[in-house]
This record gives structure tokens, C-alpha cells and sequence, in this order.
């Protein structure tokens, strides 16, 4: 266990050491998703090789061109010499080799007489019977004797055979041309992805477009980060693939691609960019995986195109500059502009640490004008206090002098008005 633990660790020192040290090369060079959408993983020492041959339809319409059309030209030759074969094997064993077969109506000859194939004298003439048959060509010089029941089975074998061969390389040819694959070459995307603020919110955005006047139907795009980590139980998981949110939950990945569109990702506390700033970015290694599908409305074939960005490829403090323009009544798109972004001041920082300094700062600022109201709260107060007249508790001298006064004239005016 100790030296799987070492082994591991040095695993990880090599991978952490050898990461910020690579070159723009060999950093191409080991990118998970090439930018023109091509998945960079090779499977080897597959043991189950007849897998593939339980689904053939697809494995033979996922090969190479070269070899596609390599195997539909087989197909047809092998079965032309393989009846030929036949052919010529029954015209062997039924002795018509030997002698010699005028080409002509077989009507001309007596019924006896008549070989089992008129005008096959040796393989190649059989050959070309095999080819005229399958193919319907008939040129009828070369026909099959009605007395000869082995040769009209052979006929009607080849036949069939022949109708299935049609029916399933038309098949895997029409369905090999009209994969929605060349469709992804009329999507863009942006070369770079930039990072700004938008609404108050660090954003991590990236630009896509449709070049073709048939929209994609049913758009959606979401996108995955790559990258290695290792667990607390020590356990090194390469690539892991986590989800970077476009707004599922609110609909924003859902997409009406009629004009190139900037798609933006929040950089909240559950993204995995949150605490990586411009500095991080650079000694990071890891990749961004955006991929965008939708139905062609041409054929109603799902498409999907991808394409991925490296942490050389994120551009901080940047925007994509306007491609669209109003000109004469209609909206008109300047794709000379789609890549193009320009510098916007955002500090140097991750997100979680911009988010904390907000939060700091608006703390100090509502310390501030709380104690800013707090003093003009006193400030009235001791102002209303000054305005109002002073209250005592209890009496003073005067006060009870004036009450005596005042009780004696009340008495002095009952007396007089008790007197008749």
C-alpha cells in the first residue's frame, strides 16, 4: 500500500510539475476534443471483435469512404464470380464445354441438342452471363436452356440475392450521404472563449452561428469541463467531466439560431470556475467542451457539432464586439467581426474572491450610512428637545405661593356668594 501511495503521489507531482511547463505544441497536441470536433480517444485491445458484426448496418455505414466504396464494389464482384463459378461448374459437368455453342436463338437447335447455358463456352463467357443476369442487362445472346432445372434455380438465387445487395447498399449509401455530419461544417463557433462582467455577474462566454439560411430546429447546447483531480481517498481520476450550467433550469440553452447568438455562463459558487482567476487559468490545465445539437430541417436528422477551448484560449477582461447590424429595413450579420472581441476592464481576481470584496464593501458602505443615520437620528432629537419647554418633576417655591393665592380668592368668592 505504501508504495501504491507513493507511486500515486509521484504521479501527481510529475502531472502537477510537467502541467504549466508544456509547450503551445504539446499542449495542442493533448487536447481531448480537437477544435474542429473530433474526439482524440483511441480504443485498443478490444477482445469482442463480433460485437460489431451483431449491428453490420452501422459499423458499415460508420466506415471510411475509401473503405465503404471498397466494400460495395466487392460485394457486387464477389457474387458475379461466385455464380459464374456455378455456372460454369454445370456446364462442365453437363458436358457443354466440349462442344461448340453458336450464339443465336436456342429455338434453332433441337430440344436434345440444346446445352444448359446457349453461349457459355468457357469462365468468362459465364462470367459475363453472371453480370447480365444480376444486372438485367440481357443482351440475349447468352440465355438458359428451360430443360436445364438446375440453371433457372441458379438464376433465380442469383436473382434474389442480387435485389437484397441493391436494397442494402443503396441503403447504406443513401444513409452514408445524408448523414447530418457535413452539416456541423456550416456551424461556428468562436475561436476564444472571454470572461466579463455582465449584469453585475462574472460570466464565462463563448459565440456560435449558423452559416446556412435552414435553421437547425430544436437547438440546444450545453457544454462539460475536463480536467484531472485527485479525491480525498487519494484516488486520481483523469478527465473527469463535469457540467458547466447554461441555463437549463431557465430555458437560455435553448436556442433560436437565426443570428449568431453569445452564449454566457454564470460563474456562481456551483460553477467549477469559481475560484479560478486570470493567474489560475494560466497554471491550470484542463478544457472546455461545448457541444451543440439540434434537428436539420432539410432532412430531419439530428446534427451535433462540438468543438472545446483550453485554458490558453480564455481571454480575461474581454467581449465579443457586435456582428449585426440594422441596415435598410433588415438585420444584416458582419461574420468578419464573429471572432473578434476587444478589451473591458475586470479586475484580476477569481470570482469568489470579487464576490467577497463586493460583500465586504457593501458591509462597509451600509456600516456607513447607517451610522451616518444614526447620527442625523440624534442630531433632530437633541434639536426637538431644544424647541420644547423644560418639565419638572415636582413643584418650586412660586408655584406654591400662586396655587395658595389662587385658593384664597376662590374661598373669598364662595363667602360673598353665600351672603343674601
Amino acid at each position: 500500500m505504501e508504495k501504491l501511495a507513493k507511486a500515486k503521489s509521484k504521479l501527481l507531482e510529475s502531472y502537477s510539475t510537467q502541467t504549466p511547463t508544456l509547450s503551445p505544441e504539446t499542449r495542442q497536441q493533448l487536447r481531448y476534443v480537437s477544435k474542429d470536433g473530433k474526439c482524440r480517444v483511441n480504443l485498443t485491445h478490444i477482445s469482442e471483435r463480433g460485437r460489431f458484426l451483431s449491428d453490420i448496418f452501422t459499423s458499415f455505414v460508420d466506415l471510411q469512404y475509401r473503405w465503404f466504396l471498397f466494400v460495395f464494389m466487392m460485394c457486387y464482384i464477389t457474387t458475379w464470380f461466385l455464380f459464374a463459378l456455378l455456372y460454369f461448374l454445370n456446364a462442365q459437368y453437363r458436358g457443354d464445354l466440349r462442344q461448340e455453342q453458336p450464339l443465336g436463338s436456342p429455338n434453332e437447335q433441337p430440344i436434345k441438342e440444346r446445352p444448359c447455358y446457349l453461349g457459355v463456352d468457357d469462365f468468362i463467357s459465364a462470367l459475363l452471363f453472371s453480370v447480365e443476369t444480376q444486372r438485367t442487362i440481357g443482351y440475349g445472346s447468352r440465355t438458359v436452356s428451360p430443360s436445364c432445372h438446375e440453371a433457372v434455380l441458379l438464376v433465380m438465387m442469383q436473382c434474389i440475392v442480387g435485389s437484397m445487395i441493391d436494397a442494402l447498399m443503396v441503403g447504406c449509401m443513401f444513409v452514408k450521404i445524408s448523414r447530418p455530419k457535413k452539416r456541423a461544417e456550416t456551424l461556428l463557433f468562436s475561436r476564444t472563449c472571454v470572461v466579463a462582467n455582465r449584469d453585475d455577474q462574472m460570466c464565462l462566454m463563448f459565440r456560435i452561428g449558423d452559416l446556412r439560411e435552414s435553421h437547425m430546429v430544436d437547438a440546444k447546447v450545453r457544454a462539460k469541463l475536463i480536467k484531472s483531480r485527485q479525491t480525498a481517498e487519494g484516488e486520481f481520476l483523469p478527465l473527469e467531466q463535469t457540467e458547466i450550467d447554461l441555463g437549463y433550469e431557465t430555458g437560455s440553452d435553448r436556442l433560436f439560431l437565426v443570428e449568431p447568438q453569445v452564449i454566457q455562463h454564470n460563474i456562481d459558487s456551483s460553477s467549477p470556475l469559481w475560484e479560478l482567476g486570470p493567474e489560475q487559468l494560466r497554471r491550470q490545465q484542463f478544457e472546455i467542451i461545448v457541444i451543440l445539437e439540434g434537428i436539420v430541417e432539410a432532412t430531419g436528422m439530428m446534427c451535433q457539432a462540438k468543438t472545446s477551448y483550453i485554458e490558453t484560449e480564455i481571454e480575461w477582461g474581454a467581449r465579443f464586439e457586435p456582428c449585426m447590424t440594422l441596415e435598410k429595413g433588415s438585420f444584416r450579420v458582419d461574420l468578419r467581426r464573429f471572432h473578434t472581441t476587444y478589451q473591458v476592464p475586470l479586475p484580476n481576481c477569481s470570482a469568489s474572491q470579487a464576490h467577497l470584496l463586493m460583500t465586504l464593501t457593501d458591509c462597509n458602505l451600509q456600516s456607513h450610512i447607517a451610522s451616518g443615520v444614526w447620527d442625523a437620528c440624534a442630531e433632530g432629537v437633541a434639536v426637538e428637545d431644544k424647541d420644547k419647554p423644560t418639565a419638572y418633576g415636582g413643584f418650586t417655591i412660586d408655584n406654591i405661593q400662586e396655587e395658595r393665592a389662587s385658593e384664597e380668592n376662590e374661598s373669598e368668592e364662595r363667602a360673598e356668594d353665600s351672603v343674601p
